[in-house]
């Protein structure tokens, strides 16, 4: 079993190099392009790496860590904590609307989140991942 600091290490760690990936790709594959590819496409395609990066590394962590540890990261990253955390590590402000953010639950329901919504949809995921560490990590 993990001791308690490890359980919740997991999650942030997790949220911290989901993060790193993103500060550092999305930089690179377009702030510094070196290609005449349309922007659309570069996304497109950058999101993909996105994905797989963040798959391995629930995984990696549930093999490692436990399933409940890595899978309360990945509520982390659902709920949009890292996209909130990349603002905030490039010292730029929020944006007041979110239209990314289409594949969280607020913006299944609503497609073009405010600002306000954002922060109280990571909250919640904040909320929601604390409570499933405390609640199954003993078992």
């Amino acid at each position: 079993m993990l001791s308690l600091y490890t359980i919740f290490a997991v999650p942030a760690l997790f949220i911290l190099l989901s993060n790193l990936f993103d500060i550092f790709g999305y930089h690179f594959t377009l702030i510094r392009r070196t290609t005449t590819m349309p922007e659309k496409e570069i996304i497109r395609a950058y999101r993909i790496n996105q994905i797989m990066f963040d798959l391995l590394l629930f995984i990696a962590a549930g093999l490692i860590f436990g399933w409940i540890p890595a899978l309360s990261g990945i509520t982390l990253k659902i709920f949009g904590v890292q996209d909130i955390l990349y603002y905030l590590f490039l010292q730029k402000s929020l944006p007041e609307h979110w239209h990314w953010l289409r594949w969280t639950p607020f913006g299944f329901i609503k497609k073009i989140l405010t600002k306000t919504q954002v922060i109280i949809q990571a909250l919640v995921g904040v909320i929601i991942s604390i409570v499933m560490l405390i609640l199954f990590s003993h078992v």
